[in-house]
């Protein structure tokens, strides 16, 4: 047993997107609610914030990292679990001086904020993603070129277009 537990925390969940989603999420002080361990599939366990559902609206807004949040009750779909969930139902994970916007489906595959796309995009195949102007205390935030997307400053918005 204890072996098995050795190789599972070698591993990182979500390593990629989260190599990415820190360059585009500055560090932040954790947010003021509890916390409790979310048990990972693989890798480490990861501390997830307890926060009730009267304040999930207002989290999303602050902590959605692309331009238009979805609504607390859109419908998104987790690239990694390949499955549709209630935006509402998101959590918040607490890593590398970060909060983190995570699928409910996190713990088992790993889908955190950048893998949710909406029903259009899945059908199309397309995907547009526009960033947050940084706030005055972010205003170093870079443009760059993350795999296949391509951040691009516009006006109010950056917007990040896949490579061709």
């Amino acid at each position: 047993m204890k072996r098995k537990d050795n190789a599972k925390n070698s591993q990182i969940m979500s390593e990629e997107e989260k190599r990415i989603l820190r360059i585009i999420i500055p560090e932040a002080e954790p947010l003021p609610y509890p916390t409790r361990t979310l048990a990972m599939s693989i890798g480490p366990d990861a501390e997830e914030f307890v926060i009730p559902d009267c304040e999930k609206a207002q989290v999303l807004q602050e902590l959605y990292p692309f331009a238009s949040p979805p609504d607390i009750n859109e419908t998104m779909f987790d690239l990694h679990e390949s499955k549709p969930f209630r935006v509402g139902d998101f959590k918040v994970i607490r890593e590398d001086n970060r909060n983190f916007l995570v699928s409910p489906y996190y713990a088992k595959s790993g889908g955190m904020v950048i893998d949710w796309i909406t029903g259009e995009e899945s059908e199309s195949g397309k995907r547009t993603m526009l960033l947050r102007k940084p706030k005055e205390k972010d205003e170093q935030a870079p443009d760059a070129v993350i795999g296949n997307i391509q951040v691009i400053k516009t006006g109010s918005c950056e917007a990040s277009t896949p490579e061709a």
